[in-house]
This record gives C-alpha cells, structure tokens and sequence, in this order.
C-alpha cells in the first residue's frame, strides 16, 4: 500500500495544483467595494499581482547583476556572497557530534550487495539509509561515493526510482548511500495516540517549516544538515574514496541536491532532476511556489534564482536532467541552464556543466537514470562509458519496502531510545533565544525596541508612511476606500461617525469588515465613547486570497502562494498590513478630528498586526485592546506541531523579540 502510495503522490500533488477557486460567498462579492469601483479586477487577487510586479522589479535586478560578473574574481565573490546569503537564511546549525554509524543487516545479490545503516546526524536524531555497493569481484574498493537524496515519495529510500538508481550506481562501480529525508521511509515524527502516521512528506515539511520560520530556519536547514552528515558517514567508510563524491536526487530530491552541491564543496559531481527551473518566471507566476524548504528568505529580493545554485559551485560538474512534460517549466529550467553555462564558459569549463532532456512527466525515467550514472562515471573514475545501462524492458532488481528497512519496528526511528524529532530541536534553540533575548531587550529604550521590530518585521520608518488616500466612496453602507500603497487598496467600514466622542475605535480584523462578527463588534461599543472603524488590511476580508489548496487551508490560511511570494521577497505579511495600518491610522486621525485611536482586534491574527503597528509607530495609537490572547511564537514553537497561519509568521522574529515583548512595549 505504502509503496502504491508512492506512485500515486506526485499525480495527487500535480492535482492539488490546480488549485480550488474562489466562490462568490468567499470573496464577498455582495459588499465588494473595490470591484463596484472599477480598482481591481478581481479584489481576491489584488495582494499576489501586487507581489508579481514586485517580483518582476527583482528579476530586472538580478540580470542587471548577474551581466556584471564577468572576471575570475567577478564570479568568486558572487559566488562567496551567495554562499553566506543562503547559509545565513538558513539559520543557526550545530555542532557536529559522532555519528555512531550500526550496520543493521545486509544482503547479497549476484549484481550487487546492500548495506542498512541507522546513524545519528545529532545525538538521538536518528537517520536511516541503505548503501548499495559493488560486487568486489567486480569492481575492487575503494569506490568513488554517490549520495541519493530522495523526492518526495512515502517509502524513501525504497521507492522504485531510489532503488534503481543506486542499483545501476553499484552495478557500475560506484558506493551509492540511499537517505531517508526527515518524514519519509523510516523517518516519520507524526503519530496520533494509537500509532498511526498522521501526515508525512510535503504536509509535515510545510508544518516543520512554520514553526523553524520563526526561529530564523527553514525545513531545508533540517535536510541540508543531515544531508552533510551523509556525506561525512560516506568519508568515513574505508571502501569509499574520500574526495570523489557525487550527490543526486530527483524532484524534492532535486531541491535537497541543489542545495548540498552549492553549500558544500565536498560535492566534486551533481545531478538534479526535475527541480531547476527558476523563480522569476512560470514558477511564481503560474505554478506557484512549492514546498516550505523550495523558498529561502528572501532570495528572490536578494538574487538567488535557481540558476545560481550551479553557479555557486563553478566550475564543478553539474548535469542538470528535465523532463518536457513536467510541471516545473522546461523552458525555464534552459534558460537557467543558458545562463549557469555562461559562467562556466567565463571559466573556461563549459563541458563540465550539462542538460539532458527527456519526454516524459515529472520523475525519474530509464533515461535519466543512465545519463545520471554516466555522468558521475565520466568525473568520478578513469571510465567514460558505463558497464551496465538500463532501459523499460531491462530494469535492475530491486527489493520490497520492508526489506530495505534497518529497524526491525513500523514506528522507525522513532521507536529507537531517546529518539528525538526536529520539533525537539526547535526547541531547543527556542529556549536558548529566550534567554538571548531577556539579555538583549533588557535595557532597551521604547524608540530602540521600535527600530528592532521596524527591521524584524520589515516595516518602514513611520515619517516614510504617507497618510492613506481616500479614492471612493461606499454603497450607502458607511464604508469607504483608503489606498495604502501602489496597488494596495483596503476598504474601510465606519459607524457613529458623528460621535462626539474622544477616541476613534479602529477596528483590525482578520475576519473582513463585513462579516457578522465584526457587525456584532460595532454593535456592541457605546456610541458615545467616539466613531468607530473596521478595515480590510490587505489580503483580508474583501482581499483575502482563497487560492490553491496546496498548503491546506485547515493547517495554514489560504493564502500560502501569497505568503511563499512574500516571503521570497524578504517581507512579511504582518509587516505589510502594519503599513497599512498605519497609513491608514494617520488618515482617520485627520478625518475624525485629531482623535486618539484605540486598536481593537478582534482576532488573534490580528491582534499579531496591530501590536506590531504600535509597536513600529510610536505615538500614533493611544493603546492596543486584544479580544482574545493570543499565544507567544515561543509557545507556538513549544506546542508544534500543530497548524499555524502562515501569515502570521516572521521570518528570525524569535532571534529579536516575542508576542510579550511586543505588548510589554506597547502598554
């Protein structure tokens, strides 16, 4: 079952990205001011086609860049820069600890023979991989070593295309570890009270992904460094040539290959497959992006476009394999190619970067799988031709699922002792950033705590705030539009605008100033206390995006395509309705008279944003009023995992402050 799980989970994943549309109840068409105004065409896309222009503005840039490196010198500080702006956003790692490497069991076949190993990447952080290796009557060690990182299949490193490839490796000369990412094979976290997975692969990357969000990581600094670690049981072995290893892999594997081959220059070959593509184009504009570990802090702002993780390792032996049916854009992925291989020519090694092609949907193919082996046969050994090829008719034999495990229990490694998960990691660094941070905010002055979280959040001086822009009226029912920013338009709903009262109660509301709750909410405020105000910061309410439903509504908001495009270009989303907030905070002071305005949120989402508008805009609100509490990020981390919204998130916030800090300061 597990195995036709496998099979059938990129079909299921290429469905999800057809994504569910919006309906009209969702969007609220009936109280949709900005439609009956002619300002955008469809409110619910209003945020994301903001983000593309943005992110075209940022591709301009990166070419801009990438044709002024043309020296020797030019390429190696491009490169240098990269290199620490990818480690950087990948946040704290570790110290490396002894890998304490057990050989489970073996087994020999006439074409070859397989090792399974449980190792410890961190001290109780298991990892399990299985080591396919040569007949030595064949093929005398030591061997060149070849790393295969897996996609996204249930069953890992036992998934048929893992399998095969390491077969055909061993059958050709090559040490060929096979590794289990992190929620998959034996490595699954999530298990409800009777034992029974609960979620695996891209759900549980997602779900690790939110939570190491907030501590500065992603879930590919988890892959990343379990990955190195691979590399370094492979140095450890004596059948294994130390300086001759190759690292592969295909879909997520590819994502987890590209990133490995550019970060560590231990990699001497590479052979992504079915990942390279390139952001600025078809991937943020029509397929939109993927996985929590596929984005990287504001990479796409910074210019590291997927081109570059080849280029980062110039002039090393990279072949990047596509399929012309699959879903990350082949055209793409060769214009990616055009441009990593003028780098190589500048360096005068345009034969050691290489594309192959092949018909087909995204995965691994017979193809694929020689042109993969060939090329780390060809820079590897002395050889340029393989011993054995494959094709449909004359695969590899292989095992069933549970003969390649290495722990005798369907729990995995989660059934060894003391096992830990990377929840247990984040928190770890959670309750070493407590207690940086309680040093660091000690004696921090409220002006100082402001620029902290101005940086953090990424929100602009308030003096660079202009006033909102008043630009239409409402239907009769009290509500008007503010223009906060180029493309940005947040309808606002009053009430008691006649109020002779003192403070204007503004209203943030994660729920649309046209729903019943918010309704209920103005019901409920005496009149006489001063006007009342219910806004749609951006990518709420009438803009809220219901999009693809790829990251799962239930576990993060519908927006998570808005949010990764955001994130890519180094913003938040609670930084960006700040600025709303703001902007529009200093327009209703002018309307209503010079008020003292009161934030009133109704949500904890909400409540998120408006103490962050205080916090960044000293001042300009008179206090901040939580309708419900709302959990610390540390508590969050604490509790994972468990669903969180995305755009909630702030990427490294708990490196600088927390949810108590921000109300302790706005008090």
């Amino acid at each position: 079952m597990r195995q036709f799980l496998s099979v059938l989970f990129p079909i299921l994943a290429a469905v999800l990205y057809c994504g569910v549309p919006a309906s009209a109840d969702d969007a609220e068409t009936a109280d949709s001011i900005l439609a009956a105004n002619g300002l955008v065409s469809d409110p619910t896309f209003m945020v994301h086609e903001e983000l593309i222009r943005q992110i075209d503005a940022a591709s301009a840039a990166w070419r801009e860049t990438y044709e002024n490196v043309k020296s020797t010198a030019d390429i190696e500080n491009y490169q240098e820069a990269h290199k620490a702006y990818f480690l950087k956003n990948l946040g704290r790692l570790w110290e490396k600890t002894p890998l304490n490497p057990q050989v489970t069991g073996a087994i020999s076949l006439p074409e070859y023979r397989v090792e399974k190993i449980v190792l410890e990447t961190l001290p109780n952080f298991y990892a399990t991989g299985t080591m396919f290796l040569p007949k030595v009557e064949k093929f005398a060690p030591p061997y060149p070593g070849l790393l295969i990182v897996c996609g996204h299949w249930q069953s890992g490193k036992a998934a048929y295309d893992h399998q095969t490839l390491a077969a055909l490796g061993a059958m050709n000369g090559l040490a060929v570890f096979v590794f289990d990412p992190i929620e998959q094979g034996e490595r699954f976290q999530n298990y409800d009270d009777e034992g029974k997975m609960t979620f695996w692969g891209t759900a549980a990357h997602n779900m690790l992904g939110t939570t190491s969000m907030l501590l500065g990581r992603n879930t590919a600094t988890f892959e990343f460094w379990d990955n190195s670690r691979a590399l370094d049981y492979l140095q450890s072995r004596d059948d294994v040539i130390a300086d001759k290893l190759g690292v592969a892999g295909n879909s997520g594997g590819g994502t987890q290959t590209s990133y490995l081959m550019a970060l560590d220059d231990r990699v001497a070959c590479a052979a992504p497959c079915c990942f390279l593509t390139g952001f600025y184009g078809y991937l943020t504009h029509t397929l939109n992006p993927q996985d929590a570990e596929q984005n990287v802090f504001g990479q796409v702002a910074f210019g590291m476009d997927h081109q570059d993780y080849p280029i980062m390792r110039a002039p090393k032996p990279t072949l990047m394999c596509c399929k012309t049916n699959d879903f990350f854009c082949t055209d793409d992925t060769w214009t990616s190619f055009r441009f990593a291989n003028r780098i190589y020519s500048r360096l005068n090694a345009p034969e050691k970067l290489s594309i192959v092609e092949i018909e087909g949907g995204h995965g691994y193919s017979p193809e694929v799988y020689n042109a993969t082996i060939r090329w780390m046969v060809r820079w590897l050994t002395d050889r340029t031709e393989l011993t054995y090829t494959i094709h449909p008719d004359a695969m590899v034999p292989i095992f069933p699922e549970e003969k390649l495990n290495s722990i005798d229990d369907p729990k995995g490694v989660m059934s060894l002792p003391n096992a830990r998960t990377t929840y247990d990691l984040n928190r770890d660094l959670a309750e070493e950033l407590t207690a940086e941070r309680a040093e660091k905010l000690a004696n921090l002055s409220a002006d100082e705590f402001a620029a902290l979280v101005r940086k953090t959040a990424v929100i602009a001086e308030p003096d660079a705030i202009a006033p909102a822009e008043e630009i239409a009226d409402g239907t009769g029912s009290g509500d008007f539009i503010y223009k906060t920013a180029p493309g940005i338009f947040c309808p606002v709903r009053s009430a008691f605008a006649d109020s002779q009262g003192e403070t204007l109660r503004l209203i943030v509301t994660s729920r649309g100033r046209a729903g019943d709750e918010v309704k209920n909410l103005i019901d409920s405020l005496d009149a006489a206390d001063g006007p009342a105000c219910a806004i749609d910061l951006r990518g709420w309410g009438e803009t809220q995006n219901i999009s693809k439903e790829y990251f799962r509504y239930d576990h993060f908001g519908t927006d998570g395509i808005d949010f990764y495009c955001a994130y890519l270009l180094g913003k938040s989303y609670v930084g960006m309705r700040a600025e709303d907030l703001i902007a529009a905070a200093k327009s209703l002071k002018e309307k209503f008279g010079n008020k003292k305005i009161e934030l009133v949120a109704d949500t904890a989402s909400a409540g998120i944003v408006a103490l962050h508008a205080a916090a960044a805009a000293p001042g300009l609100f008179e206090k901040v009023t939580l309708s419900e509490p709302i959990p610390t990020w540390t508590e969050r981390v604490n509790a994972a995992p468990q669903p969180i919204p995305m755009t909630d998130l702030i990427h490294g916030v708990l490196t600088e402050y927390d949810i108590d800090d921000l109300i302790r300061f706005t008090e």
